[in-house]
């Protein structure tokens, strides 16, 4: 088998995949945007229309980051048990394809873990109000 094209492919998936996590990592968020709108808010005259505006965004801001990191949290077992799933289903797929053979049949499984996967996923790395044992709450 001919890997030279499927490395080329995993080389600029893995470079776009950085240069999107390194322009995220610059964008000011949380505090340090509120930071820089403070400092804005500093700068604009005192007869400025725009200033009550920014003020009460920056107010809103501040509550909703006291809210997120007091109340709302992630559930870390439920991360790491999701990309178990995703990594086994990757396996099962990956080894019916280069096989091949009777090995066809793992894509049913490894789709089946993978959706399971894909679900704890999106439920548990999402920031919610949860209880001690890591359980959504009804908000």
């Amino acid at each position: 088998m001919d890997w030279g094209p499927l490395a080329s492919v995993a080389v600029a998936v893995v470079g776009v995949g950085g240069v999107m996590i390194e322009r995220r990592r610059r964008e000011p968020r949380g505090r340090e945007r509120i930071k820089s709108d403070l400092e804005m808010l500093d700068l604009l005259p005192e007869d400025s229309q725009v200033a009550p505006a920014l003020r009460a965004h920056i107010e809103d801001s501040i509550r909703q980051i006291i809210e997120v990191e007091d109340v709302k949290r992630r559930d870390p077992f439920g991360v790491a048990l999701a990309i178990i799933f995703i990594l086994i289903a990757v396996s099962l797929i990956t080894a019916s394809f280069l096989n091949g053979g009777w090995y066809w049949w793992l894509t049913v499984p490894g789709a089946v873990t993978g959706i399971f996967g894909l679900a704890g996923l999106a439920q548990d790395a999402t920031k919610r109000t949860r209880d001690e044992r890591g359980r959504p709450m009804v908000e």
